[in-house]
């Protein structure tokens, strides 16, 4: 008999299309980013090595993490972000964003994780231009509070 645990239901993978971002604006409603054609939340884990003696073997050991959240939007309007940025670094702070990742399924199903106080890190495109190129802005984000996870896929075996 087969293993049917181990049969693969392709109507249930899910591409770039079946995603979302939204940002939290200051009125509390999320607003779907719909210019952003590519994002990335990454959690990188620090270990710090230790090798007691008489081992030869060098263990990890956990000692922090970060999160980082990346973006490209394509260049359609100004208020939402960087707007905000230059107005808040006139006053001689940096502003915070809170954003939410959101991916659906055909059959309802959504996975939705929510990334809070995330402060601008790196480089970010002021204006980047190319003639011919659809203008776009790469952002890059440290994210400074613990993902929040909303809600997951379930996988049911029928």
């Amino acid at each position: 008999m087969l293993n049917q645990q181990s049969i693969l239901d392709v109507t249930k993978l899910m591409t770039g299309k079946d995603g979302q971002l939204f940002v939290t604006q200051k009125d509390g409603t999320q607003l779907f980013l719909a210019e952003v054609d590519t994002f990335t939340a990454q959690l990188s884990q620090n270990n710090v090595d230790y090798q007691p003696v008489g081992s030869a073997l060098v263990y990890g050991v956990p000692s922090g993490y970060s999160v980082t959240l990346t973006l490209t939007e394509a260049v359609v309007r100004d208020d939402v972000m960087i707007e905000k940025l230059l107005d808040d670094i006139k006053q001689g702070y940096f502003p915070t964003f809170d954003f939410q990742g959101k991916l659906r399924r055909r059959d309802g199903q959504s996975s939705r994780q929510i990334y809070r106080n995330c402060l601008p890190d790196g480089t970010v495109d002021l204006m980047n231009l190319t003639p011919g190129d659809i203008i776009k802005r790469s952002w890059s984000f440290r994210v400074n509070a613990i993902p929040e996870y909303l809600e997951g896929f379930r996988y049911d075996i029928e």
